[in-house]
């Protein structure tokens, strides 16, 4: 059938001969599928789709165009025709992404036909093994192929497939319906009108699963866009709020090294003090529904007895539900959700929608766990691990950026190195860790003394730098001044207490200029003028000039 014949036939024009058997039913084959919420095609004896896929999976249109499952899917729907011809009645059967499937052969006098439907999950479970299996493929991951998953209870998808080969039969003029085993031919008008109300039925029941998963769909798109962990659990908690009617929910996550469930967003008037911060694994609640991996739905909490005697809190409703997040074995955390909008208790379809959405949730939490901890070993690996201070690496990062910056607009930039005078003394004298104090108390001063624009980091041992954009020598000679004054004038104590002496700094500072286009050049002016300042008396600020390549030494008075 050609794509023109198809369009038109789709949007009701009916531009086909009135006794054209094959257009009514496709017609006909779109609303069927479109009102049951499931996929349907008619296949010709080669295998290919007439008219093509109406309602189609997205999942099954993914792993069609997959390297890896194509074959797979082949071998399945792609032998539907032969399959069901050889069996002489429909068949049923669930393909290796677990979506469950039907092909209904049709006898025509001068041809032959198989209509392929279903390919929708009849399981939460079945769902969930999907997602697993299938974690590492991109599209999985950013919810591209779950645009337009299809559910089904089995039940309901046996009478969908029943009144499906039943009105195929009709439509393709089929004498004997009975080829297709769904319905009796002669099903009385009573049988019928029931069929057709369980059919309704149905179709509302499939409507409001897949306007919910519609609704989380859009949630996966707007998370997907961020890896801020606390902007992405907020977003999680408000629209599980938006989903399950509930006024405060929140979200724990397990930490695996202290075994502990540690709050990490709360949506709700004053939750935060109504939650424990942290759970250990086992505890109640929330501890035992990840120890156990099952659910808690509590309708009332005056009457369930799984609920331990624990203070009230300023709850609205008397019922709850704590549903644990799992990816695969790996137990993730925890989602609590309460004071349901309205006041009616939670029950089971409201665990069942938690079991949909659990695994999408999983997925979210353990990339942004990941990232979470990607950034902290980032900055662990940029910052100096006693001062708090960036290290030399991000020092050098920096300080490149800067000189490109200055090269570009012209703009004044300097750099300083700061060395602790006589700090070997302190090693000697108060110990390593004393002296360790010293460096500390010098990286206070030092982030204290400077705008927030200027970096101050720890080059190596006991020297400091400071990278100033935007700042004339002049200017940064007279920050080095003020640092060094404040440095002699603070009190330096040991672990016991005891003051350490007075401790003094020495200063080198060098300039982006002409002769100075790259980091190194002014790191190493900057360090030729700190040892000019040590070899004139220490406790004093030196600057590389430029003309005479010379450096001046501002002696510290008084």
């Amino acid at each position: 059938m050609s794509e023109e014949t198809n369009k038109k036939a789709g949007t009701g024009q009916d531009e086909s001969p009135p006794d054209n058997p094959l257009a009514e039913w496709l017609r006909l084959q779109r609303s069927l599928a479109e009102k049951n919420n499931i996929a349907l095609t008619t296949l010709s004896r080669d295998g290919a789709a007439i008219g093509g896929i109406e309602n189609d999976n997205s999942i099954c249109r993914t792993l069609r165009i997959s390297a890896e499952h194509a074959s797979m899917c082949a071998a399945e729907c792609g032998k539907a025709f032969s399959t069901a011809f050889a069996a002489g009645h429909p068949v049923e059967y669930r393909c290796h992404a677990g979506l469950q499937c039907f092909a209904i052969p049709i006898d025509l006098q001068d041809n032959q036909l198989v209509i392929l439907g279903g390919r929708a999950f009849t399981s939460t479970s079945d769902y969930s093994n999907f997602l697993d299996r299938h974690s590492g493929l991109e599209q999985v991951a950013t919810g591209e192929c779950l645009k337009s998953v299809k559910f089904a209870d089995p039940r309901g998808l046996r009478e969908a497939a029943a009144l499906i080969g039943s009105s195929a039969a009709r439509s393709l003029r089929v004498e004997d319906a009975g080829n297709a085993r769904l319905v009796e031919s002669d099903a009385s008008s009573s049988e019928m009108l029931d069929a057709r109300r369980e059919i309704v039925y149905l179709r509302d029941q499939l409507e409001s699963r897949k306007q919910s998963f519609n609704q989380f769909y859009e949630f996966l798109r707007t998370v997907a866009s961020t890896l801020d962990s606390q902007q992405t659990y907020e977003a999680v908690l408000t629209k599980f709020s938006e989903m399950m009617g509930a006024e405060r929910c929140s979200l724990m996550i397990l930490n695996e090294e202290s075994n502990e469930l540690a709050l990490e967003a709360a949506l709700g008037a004053r939750l935060d003090s109504t939650l424990p911060i942290r759970v250990k694994l086992g505890d109640p609640i929330a501890g035992a529904v990840l120890a156990s991996g099952d659910a808690m739905l509590v309708r009332d909490t005056d009457v369930d007895a799984r609920m331990p005697r624990l203070h009230p809190g300023r709850y609205k409703t008397k019922s709850f539900i704590s549903f644990p997040i799992a990816l695969g074995l790996r137990k993730v955390g925890v989602v609590n959700l309460t004071d349901r909008i309205g006041g009616a208790p939670y029950d089971v379809d409201d665990l069942a929608l938690l079991e949909l959405m659990s695994p999408h949730l999983a997925l979210i939490i353990d990339r942004t766990e990941w990232h979470r901890k990607a950034e902290m070993y980032q900055r662990m690996s940029l910052t100096d691990p006693l001062t708090g201070l960036p290290n030399r690496r991000y020092l050098e990062d920096r300080l490149f950026e800067e000189v490109e910056r200055s090269k570009r607009y012209g703009t004044p930039l300097s750099f300083m190195i700061i060395d602790v005078d006589h700090f070997k003394t302190y090693n000697d004298v108060y110990g390593h860790t004393n002296a360790d104090r010293v460096l500390s108390q010098t990286a206070l001063i030092l982030r204290g003394s400077i705008r927030a624009i200027d970096m101050s980091a720890r080059f190596a041992g006991d020297e400091f730098c400071i990278v100033l954009p935007e700042t004339e020598p002049e200017d940064a000679v007279r920050i080095a001044e003020r640092i060094r004054v404040a440095t002699s004038q603070t009190e330096y104590h040991s672990e016991l207490g005891d003051l350490m002496g007075q401790v003094t700094i020495s200063v080198g500072i060098s300039s982006f200029g002409a002769s100075r286009q790259s980091p190194l050049a002014i790191i190493e002016t900057a360090d030729r003028a700190l040892y000019q300042a040590k070899t004139r008396g220490r406790n004093c600020v030196a600057v590389y000039e430029d003309g005479a390549n010379s450096v001046a030494a501002l002696r510290a008075e008084g």
